[in-house]
């Protein structure tokens, strides 16, 4: 039995995966009354993007040391020790984790990843999804988080939209009276009222959404970021800037138009691009708070900036794209941005105190070590609720009461740097 995917083919971004989850496909109606122990993933190929740092408290990666190793060859990893038995009528959520660190060749001295291998034993696990109120923050009924789901509003009606992405297909919500709605609705350019109103067909918005029972989707929120579609690049500055126009990121995510893209198909997940900043019109910054609490000096420090001098290294920002180049042969692809937009990090650590509701604090040395990290680091906790703000989403806990020192847990964040106050702000919190 063949699961339908929600797009041809999807590509995913396994750091995301980190805190967030991905939908790879429903079979609704179609799966007979048995006993299933296996799932199998067909993968078409896979790349891995990673680097070095060599100096303890630098920011960033070494000079030269981004690089990839690919496995290019079709396969068909399989879940092990998995058991599930279907009665008649019996609605089901499975989830698939992805163990990279089992797939990897790895040396650690310096760090190069050699070889990646999928169908290696262990890769992969599936589980049924059977979240309660003290594993999760959703709701009665839903199984599980489907967030930062972000593309081209194709459809509106109603309470219902449906957001197409560039790379993972599309996913269809309904809004109810527990929907959040971005702040960005009322203010420019969107001028919108904060309820259904919002929605607009051909905008570039942002959803999170909890995946129900039956197989629909509830729009958990709603956050426009462009007013018409158009091309963006999201992705991971990996090197302190030394350029105040000009700097580096691994892309991510895109955002793109139906027809008439800049970048077309010719920008692959996992790939360098060199962005440039406008120079006319001069680019301007933003920062995606959805009304998390985030540190107001750095917020107004990064809001008013025109150069490169507030990014950091590990941070994840969106940029609107007026001009770009693919990659040909050595030379990294390259694009012109009129926007830079703070997102949202995914990044594990080990927890070294816990200040529920409001924080928590992740030990610096169980960072990546491009973060640049050398002292504890606090994770800032929203602990208000939906539809006045969005709070904080958890996996594994109910809250932040639930979380322990040494717990590792995996965020999805703003991230404002290693100086900050508050470097983390969470949207997401998954413990393991």
């Amino acid at each position: 039995m063949n699961l339908t995917l929600p797009a041809t083919s999807i590509t995913v971004d396994l750091m995301r995966l980190q805190s967030d989850s991905a939908l790879l496909g429903q079979a609704l109606a179609t799966v007979p009354a048995a006993t299933y122990n296996q799932i199998t993933v067909s993968v078409s190929s896979v790349v891995v993007t990673y680097c070095t740092q060599t100096s303890p408290g630098t920011q960033g990666c070494a000079t030269g040391t981004v690089a990839q190793v690919s496995q290019t060859t079709a396969s068909t990893p399989a879940t092990s020790s998995f058991s599930m038995t279907l009665s008649n009528n019996q609605q089901v959520g499975v989830q698939i984790q992805f163990n990279l660190s089992k797939a990897l060749t790895l040396s650690s001295t310096p760090q190069v990843i050699s070889a990646v291998d999928l169908t290696a034993s262990g890769v992969l696990t599936a589980s049924v999804l059977a979240p309660t109120s003290t594993t999760s923050s959703l709701a009665t009924g839903q199984l599980d988080f489907v967030e930062d789901v972000t593309g081209v509003v194709t459809t509106v009606s109603g309470s219902t939209v449906t957001v197409q992405t560039a790379t993972r297909g599309s996913v269809t919500a309904t809004a109810n009276s527990s929907t959040f709605f971005s702040p960005n609705c009322t203010s420019s350019p969107f001028n919108k009222t904060a309820d259904i109103h919002c929605m607009v067909a051909n905008q570039i918005a942002s959803i999170d959404a909890a995946l129900n029972a039956d197989g629909t989707f509830t729009l958990l929120d709603y956050d426009p970021l462009d007013t018409a579609a158009s091309d963006w690049i999201e992705g991971v500055v990996t090197l302190v800037p030394t350029s105040s126009t000009q700097f580096q990121i691994v892309a991510n995510d895109l955002f793109e138009p139906a027809s008439s893209s800049l970048i077309g198909t010719n920008l692959l997940l996992g790939s360098t691009v060199i962005a440039t900043l406008s120079v006319s019109p001069a680019a301007t910054f933003g920062i995606d708070e959805k009304c998390l609490i985030v540190p107001a000096a750095d917020a107004d420090t990064f809001i008013s900036s025109n150069d490169t001098s507030v990014l950091r290294a590990g941070q994840t920002v969106a940029v609107h794209v007026s001009s770009f180049t693919a990659a040909a042969g050595s030379t990294a692809a390259s694009a012109t941005v009129d926007f830079v937009g703070l997102r949202f990090t995914r990044v594990t650590g080990s927890v070294s105190s816990v200040a529920a509701p409001t924080s928590v604090s992740i030990a610096s040395p169980s960072l990546p070590p491009f973060f640049g990290q050398t002292k504890i680091e606090l994770a800032e906790l929203n602990t208000a609720s939906a539809p006045s703000t969005a709070p904080t989403n958890y996996d594994g806990v109910s809250d932040g009461f639930g979380l322990s020192v040494n717990n590792t847990i995996s965020i999805r964040a703003l991230y404002f740097g290693p100086n900050s106050a508050m470097p983390f702000t969470c949207a997401k919190v998954r413990k393991h």
